[in-house]
Formats: structure tokens, sequence, C-alpha cells
């Protein structure tokens, strides 16, 4: 009888107190204006993962052009890049009190115009950041204390150009990504169609330039790239030729497999945006397409670094320049950026295949999506 009681009781907590739902906190920066429908900043969103659905929370902070975001390691503070001419990058504090809610910190120069890129070590003492515009790096020392951004530490210029005569009349710096060892740091730079490799000396902040990679072929215009967790290989996506370019890394980096991130039937305009690796088993990567309007999911090899294509699938709006895979590898969220949309994706692990949940949000220009869990 006891017993019976208390399964009784029980019944009865879990029906007025049920578990609570599993929930991320999903930031959004992108592009800023004037207009009454135009962004102001970043926005916040709440991910259920329980519902698969994604819910406005509003206006976290005013601040102009922020076209790329990063939460910190620490998850108490994010920071934005100010994409225009004198670039800045702009450190806030994650509200603990108000979910989704930024203030302001501090603000540095990115040490050039129009920045696109933002990455940090894995202690979250240094940011560093790629300008587009006039194609420079820097890196800027993190305050532990407070999350404020310091003065630059390190920097390079660097420079060049291709065969494009639209695109690569000059260097243009689209990232910069500290290997798993946080070492050395590599810099796609679309304009010269060339990897930048840099000697990161932790204990003062300073590149050393050291060598650089040509891309695959003239005309790629290497925009991101992502390391695998063993370092054997890098995967650099190019913007202008829809490719993925596999190489090795250590102790040499060479090209050993280009793979095109289209349908083989797909005869229109496209550009590629952003890839990244399943975050919990890197069995699968993705690649977005703006233009042909898609993700695409590559199945990866990890004795031999090969790709192979296993899904492309709409992304339910115009020009997806950025997603993001949720830490436990169970959702994406796609940012696109013409169609002013967000979209939710579910991933299925065993497949790495997307699906969509049916889950899509407005906000203006979203250029990039980061989670706080």
């Amino acid at each position: 009888m006891l017993l019976w009681d208390w399964l009784v009781k029980l019944s009865v907590y879990l029906h007025i107190y049920p578990e609570k739902a599993s929930s991320t906190i999903v930031f959004v920066g992108g592009y800023t204006g004037n207009a009454p429908t135009d962004s102001k900043g970043i926005y916040a969103f709440l991910l259920d993962e329980t519902k698969s659905t994604l819910t406005p929370l509003g206006l976290s902070v005013e601040t102009s052009n922020p076209s790329y975001i990063l939460v910190h390691p620490s998850h108490k503070y994010l920071y934005a890049v100010n994409e225009q001419d004198d670039g800045t990058v702009t450190a806030f504090k994650i509200d603990s009190t108000k979910p989704g809610r930024l203030t302001v910190i501090n603000q540095q120069s990115s040490r050039g115009a129009g920045p696109c890129y933002l990455s940090t070590n894995k202690a979250g003492d240094y940011i560093f950041v790629a300008n587009y515009n006039n194609g420079t790096v820097a890196v800027l020392p993190i305050n532990m204390n407070d999350g404020s951004v310091k003065t630059f530490t390190g920097f390079d210029q660097q420079t060049g150009s291709s065969v494009d005569p639209d695109r690569q009349t000059s260097a243009h710096a689209h990232c910069i990504l500290l290997d798993k060892h946080e070492q050395f740091a590599l810099s796609a730079d679309l304009g010269s169609d060339q990897i930048y490799h840099y000697k990161f000396f932790s204990n003062n902040g300073s590149l050393l330039r050291t060598s650089i990679t040509k891309a695959g072929r003239p005309g790629d215009g290497p925009r991101h790239l992502v390391f695998n967790s063993n370092q054997k290989f890098v995967y650099v996506i190019n913007e202008l030729k829809s490719e993925i370019t596999v190489f090795t890394y250590f102790p040499l980096m060479q090209s050993i497999q280009t793979m095109s991130t289209l349908p083989t039937n797909f005869t229109g305009m496209n550009t590629g945006a952003e890839i990244a690796f399943h975050p919990t088993n890197e069995k699968y990567l993705y690649a977005s397409n703006r233009g042909h309007d898609s993700i695409a999911v590559f199945s990866v090899d990890s004795n031999t670094g090969y790709l192979t294509l296993i899904q492309h699938i709409n992304v339910q709006g115009r020009t997806p320049r950025d997603f993001n895979i949720t830490p436990n590898g169970k959702f994406l969220v796609v940012a696109n950026q013409d169609s002013n949309n967000l979209v939710l994706f579910t991933i299925d692990e065993t497949t790495g295949k997307l699906t969509a949940t049916g889950s899509s949000v407005e906000v203006s220009k979203p250029t990039c999506v980061d989670y706080l869990v």
C-alpha cells in the first residue's frame, strides 16, 4: 500500500511539474539599416529541442552590421564584428538573468576594413579577426576578468590577386582559425587564391607568417576552412567555384580531392558560403550553397579524408550565408540572408541527413548564427 501511495504521488508530481524542456539560445547577427523593418543589431531566439521550434526573444542589443558573431568559450560574453570601412570588434556581456539580452562592454579596432570572421583559442584569451576589404588579419587579447577586448597584439597584411576580374583584384582575408594544437593558424584569402600559414605565440599574442599554400585551382576563391580532429586534413570551401578542396595538413599541405557542392545538373549562378563538421562524430561535413539555396551533406572517410555526397536539401529561403549546428549535433539552423528568415532542421546522427522541422522565423538579413547552451 505504501508503494502504491508513492507511485500515485510521483505520477501527480510529474504531471504538475514536468521535466524542463531542453532549450538553447540562438543568437543571430546580420546587416543593419534605417528602415523600420531593417535589423538593428543582434537578435535572440529560443530553440526548444523537445518541440523542434524556434521562438523569437527580440532584439538583444543594438549594434551596426554585426555580420559575424561568436559566443566566448566561457559562455559569459559574445563578440561581434562591425562590418564597415573602419572595422571594429565589439564585446558584449551575456545577461544571465534576462535570456538573450546583451550589454556592451567595449569596442576595439579590427585593424582593417570590412571585418567578416572571428575565432578564439580554447582558453578564450585571444580573438582572431579577418578583414575582407583590405586583406588583413589581427589578434586581439581578451581580458578574462571582464570580457573586454584590448588593442591588437598580432597583425598581417595579405597581398596578391588572381584570375577573377571582379572579385580577385586584391587580397580579401575571409577567415583565420587556429589548428587543434593552437600553435599555428590558417587564413583563407579569397582574393589571391591562397591559404596563409601563421605561427601563433600565445605568450604575447603575436603572429608570424611562415608559408603560403596555393588554392587547388586559380579562381577557387577560398572562403572558410575547418580542421578534422586528428589534424590530418583541412577542408576548404571555395566561394567562387562552389567546391570543397580537401588538403592534407601535416607535414605538407597538399590538395588530394575536390568536390562540387552542387548537383551535376545545376547550371545557375552559385557561390559557396559556410562549411562545418558534425560536432560529435565528424562523420559528416555540411556546406551551404547561395544560388542553388541548399545545404550539401557529405560523408567523411576518416582514414583517407575523402568526401562522398549523400544529400542536397533546400533551405526554404534564399542565400544561406551561414548555418550552425548545435553542440549536441541534433539541430542545424540556417540563416537565409535574402529571404530574411531562419530555418530549423534536425540531423539524423546515424545517416547525417537533414530533415526540415517546419519551424521558420523572420529576421532581417541574417548572416551568422551562434548558440548559448
